[in-house]
């Protein structure tokens, strides 16, 4: 298949994304079979993995990482952040992700090592607070910060609004790439787990490649071209063109979900007015808005954000500061509770 008109994506234009994670090829190109929502489950331990790396301090009130378990990474997390707007209100599918989850196994392989381990254990929400949490295998969460064969980057809020598992591994694999890209039939089998599906290369090409290359097409700044290349009258390998999609913006599925669960999550002219004062971006405000909220419920928000524009004058990281004043805030005040 010829290439199209559209560019390849530059280093500039992939810096834009409202909100990229970082995901390790390891994990990106390992062996397994997920849905849409157990994907969606992964991208929030990315997600999380990631926030840890950076040291970005999570609000007490939303968000627990706990590495006191042996051999075990406890998390708690809103149940929010795996929903789009699609979702029923009972989240009937993400307990039905959660306990699949719970019954599949993460194999890895590299050049010295073939492992199998759970994914997570002991998934339980909250009915009350709506609240998910559960234990994660400290190797699963080793895998998702194992930088030592590069990494992926790519926008978490658009990974969510996709609807295929096949449209989010090809643009986990895809998106940070600026050259094309080859990957034999035989690997590609192994990395979507249809090893034993779509005997025919044409089959293979129609149901997954295109399938995954349509809604990318329709949905994602990022898609992609591909060549089949043969070796004799065979198709061996696919060389696959990474490109961008003029016109095409994230959407801001995190965002949403928080509207949809805070109704009044709307920031004021005055408070949204503050944070970009302070340096904030509107992908900056959104990313983080569920602290945000919590702030208004519990802090005299525009103050407290008067008094932090104030001292943040002369600070390498003020966004990062406010972030971090804030959430010391609510810090105390859930202490005082106790």
């Amino acid at each position: 298949m010829a290439r199209n008109s559209h560019h390849k994506i530059s280093v500039e234009e992939r810096e834009r994304a409202s909100r990229e994670v970082v995901q390790s090829y390891i994990a990106t190109t390992a062996m397994y079979d997920f849905n849409v929502y157990e994907k969606r489950v992964l991208y929030n331990l990315v997600k999380l993995a990631q926030s840890q790396l950076e040291g970005v301090r999570l609000s007490e009130n939303l968000f627990r990482i706990d590495h006191s378990l042996k051999g075990f990474v406890l998390i708690e997390l809103p149940i929010s952040y795996f929903l789009t707007d699609s979702e029923d209100k009972n989240h009937v599918r993400i307990k039905e992700a959660l306990k699949s989850l719970h019954q599949k196994t993460f194999t890895y392989k590299d050049e010295e090592v073939w492992e199998c381990f759970s994914i997570i254990a002991n998934p339980k929400i909250q009915l009350r607070s709506s609240k998910v949490s559960f234990i994660v295998n400290s190797k699963v969460w080793d895998v998702l910060l194992d930088f030592s064969r590069g990494f992926a980057r790519y926008d978490i809020n658009v990974a969510f609004t996709l609807e295929s598992a096949y449209s989010m591994r090809f643009y986990e694999m895809l998106a940070s790439q600026t050259e094309p890209i080859t990957y034999s039939i035989d690997t590609l089998r192994k990395i979507f787990n249809l090893e034993d599906k779509y005997a025919l290369t044409k089959d293979f090409i129609k149901y997954v490649v295109e399938a995954a290359k349509g809604e990318l097409d329709r949905k994602s700044p990022v898609t992609f071209e591909y060549t089949p290349v043969k070796e004799g009258r065979r198709i061996d390998r696919i060389m696959f063109f990474p490109v961008r999609q003029s016109g095409k913006e994230a959407p801001d599925a995190f965002y949403r979900s928080a509207l949809r669960k805070y109704p009044s999550a709307a920031l004021s002219r005055e408070e949204r007015q503050i944070l970009t004062d302070i340096g904030f971006t509107d992908s900056g405000i959104k990313n983080n808005l569920a602290l945000f909220v919590e702030c208004q419920k519990q802090l005299d928000f525009l103050y407290e954000l008067a008094m932090i524009k104030a001292k943040s004058r002369g600070k390498r990281n003020p966004c990062g500061w406010c972030i971090n004043s804030l959430v010391g805030k609510l810090s105390d005040i859930s202490k005082k509770k106790l």
